[in-house]
């Protein structure tokens, strides 16, 4: 109960391919202390079991809260693209469904925090919150449809990290500004007010005319 995602990375390597079989490979790369706790980086590698070929590599971020201290600062550094001085180009608005953690736990996600009230509760949480992998996901697929609305494969990688909770059936503020073949985005609850995730999708360059 005192580990909290804090990031995460996805780069597209290559597009997955239907009925091939895939091996991850994961490691954690860094430790960094945050005072409060510590910032734990791992890196998954997801490659073609037959060919070895490098499909995608996913970097994840887990805050373990009361375990800082040891004074290591890391040896990795933050690259999350802060939103600009100035009104977002584009906002997305996408609803959560009551029942959309329970949904998400089909991913494999078992983790009670996300459908349990006492676990929530020891968490420090009202109620039990959505998986912030479901907010990553439903941010990029509101970018995607945005600036790549006929091809998903355009995107290079998906950066964020995630600032607060997210409660099931809340409705999503995807705030979106276009740089360079970088979309920054922030994603805030329309209930609340309340940023819960902060990123960047980069999409491959397109040719030009």
């Amino acid at each position: 109960m005192l580990m909290l995602h804090g990031e995460e990375q996805v780069i597209f390597n290559k597009p997955f391919v239907v009925d091939k079989t895939y091996v991850c490979a994961e490691g954690v790369i860094d430790v960094k202390d945050k005072k409060k706790g510590c910032l734990c980086r791992t890196e998954t590698s997801i490659v073609d079991k037959e060919s070895g070929e490098l499909y995608a590599t996913v970097r994840t971020g887990l805050f373990l809260r009361k375990l800082g201290g040891f004074g290591f600062k890391g040896k990795t550094k933050d690259k999350i693209l802060k939103p600009p001085q100035r009104a977002p180009d584009f906002v997305g608005e996408e609803v959560t469904q009551a029942n959309q953690a329970f949904v998400y736990r089909l991913n494999c996600d078992l983790n009670p925090l996300h459908v349990d009230p006492q676990m929530a509760a020891l968490g420090g949480f009202e109620k039990p919150i959505l998986h912030g992998l479901c907010t990553y996901a439903i941010s990029t697929r509101a970018v995607q449809k945005k600036y790549s609305p006929k091809d998903a494969q355009a995107l290079e990688q998906v950066n964020a990290r995630f600032t607060s909770f997210v409660l099931p059936g809340e409705t999503l503020l995807v705030e979106m500004w276009k740089e360079g073949n970088n979309v920054i985005f922030q994603t805030k609850t329309k209930e609340r007010g309340v940023p819960a995730c902060q990123g960047f999708v980069t999409l491959k360059p397109q040719p030009k005319l």
